[in-house]
């Protein structure tokens, strides 16, 4: 279960990597274009000419006029992809605008706008090779692909279709709230509902293990050749080699840390089984890249979300309601990942041996991330002070963790010191300090013990 769990994460990994290449579709739609003139050429030959003699439904003509149809075609599509890509200007940069720069990834992995694009680039090709497949010589019309040039057509015109379907589905991405939607989507992508598998230890436990490795044995430091981002650590790759050496790796640097050249992000024991060649094959399952991903990075999830809230409760662009919106998101993920708090992040090999500790991000730096930022920037604001206590409040009911509990009263406190620092009203700081009072009694009682 373990070893499908990883690779599982691996795989998703790499999606997120192909989902956000805008060449990625066309690229298939263009080898998928390719067959596909290859069995219509095949069908030409295999259909009878008094078959499609008398359709209405079958283009015919000369040779030179079915090549001449194709080029012409494949050019119109050509022009227009031009209008395309101008389209699609349009979004990036009000996206990069009023949301950020982090969410052109959640714009640039939409499926509707690769496949448009996708269309067209197939469309021109499946022209072009039509066009080419009809012979130079002037051949009896049984010979002419006459369903390869039929079917040009057709997707001619469902490429034009296309394009009023971009049109309409850019008017729709543009909304806030389905921009706030993707990028929540991806959220719960990061927290991932995967839980491990049948071994399990707590957290005490990891601590003596990795305290008696401290004391009885000398660790390799494993160190980086790159600088960057960690982007994605591959734990299929690690567990496999140190199930192969019999090693214990614990890693130092979370996905999302920004690392220098030379600097350790792992400790290995024991550090004698560990050679140069070896130390690099581990090194190898840490990638880094120029910018963070959401993949296993949590906090980075938050801050999109984040990042669109505090845009949106700038002066210039005055819009509380989609930080409200992004406060639905960040209660339901951060609920999520408090609900499974006691949950091992750590990887076994088959036979159950600890492998990898991978400690995850604490509550408190993702509760952080998420709140502090924007309570600053939403201090003027009653109403969507009052959302984010609503949402510690959903938070808090799926909170078990003593801690948790406690990291989510300084917070409300938190909210209620910074409403008196703002320019509020005395009936709104009241308001404010009464759900602070429910909150915190809530927080205070629900997991209380019962005598």
């Amino acid at each position: 279960m373990r070893s499908r769990t990883m690779r599982r994460v691996a795989a998703r990994y790499l999606w997120d990597r192909i989902k956000v290449s805008l060449w990625f579709v066309p690229l298939v739609m263009a080898l998928a274009a390719l067959l596909l003139a290859r069995l219509m050429g095949w069908l030409d030959a295999q259909i009878p000419d008094e078959v499609l003699h008398n359709s209405r439904f079958i283009l015919a003509g000369t040779a030179n006029e079915m090549r001449t149809a194709m080029i012409g075609l494949a050019g119109t599509i050509l022009a227009t992809a031009g209008v395309v890509f101008s389209l699609l200007t349009l979004p990036l940069s009000t996206v990069a605008a009023q949301f950020g720069s982090r969410l052109l990834r959640v714009f640039l992995r939409d499926r509707t706008t690769q496949l448009v694009l996708g269309t067209f680039v197939g469309t021109f090709t499946y022209c072009i090779l039509t066009a080419l497949a009809v012979p130079a010589a002037e051949l009896p019309r049984a010979d002419l692909p006459q369903v390869s040039v039929t079917v040009g057509l057709i997707l001619s015109m469902a490429t034009f279709a296309s394009l009023i379907i971009l049109i309409q589905h850019i008017s729709m991405m543009l909304q806030a709230p389905i921009i706030v939607k993707a990028a929540g989507t991806e959220l719960m992508e990061a927290i991932g509902r995967e839980r491990p598998g049948e071994y399990q230890e707590t957290r005490r436990e990891y601590q003596e293990y990795l305290t008696k490795a401290l004391i009885d044995q000398e660790a390799y430091p494993l160190k980086m050749t790159d600088t960057g981002y960690i982007q994605y650590v591959d734990p299929e790759i690690i567990v496999n080699l140190a199930k192969e050496k019999d090693l214990t790796l614990r890693l130092l640097c979370l996905p999302g840390q920004f690392v220098g050249r030379g600097e350790t992000v792992a400790l290995v024991w024991p550090a004698a089984e560990v050679d140069e060649r070896l130390g690099i094959q581990l090194g190898r399952a840490v990638q880094t890249g120029n910018q963070r991903t959401p993949t296993q990075d949590i906090e980075y999830a938050i801050n999109q979300l984040v990042e669109v809230a505090v845009r949106a409760m700038s002066p210039a662009i005055n819009d509380p309601f989609t930080a409200m919106t992004c406060l639905d998101y960040l209660a339901d993920g951060l609920a999520t990942y408090v609900r499974h708090g006691d949950s091992s992040p750590n990887f076994f090999d088959s036979d159950g041996k600890l492998r990898l500790i991978f400690e995850p991000p604490s509550p408190a730096t993702l509760l952080g991330a998420a709140f502090d930022m924007l309570r600053h920037a939403s201090c003027d604001n009653a109403t969507v002070l009052l959302s984010m206590l609503d949402a510690i409040d959903t938070i808090g009911q799926a909170a078990k963790p003593s801690e948790v509990r406690q990291e989510l009263l300084r917070h409300v406190h938190l909210v209620q010191n910074e409403s008196c620092t703002g320019h509020l009203i005395d009936a709104d700081k009241e308001r404010i300090r009464l759900c602070c009072e429910t909150i915190a009694l809530t927080l205070n009682q629900k997991f209380a013990p019962t005598e």
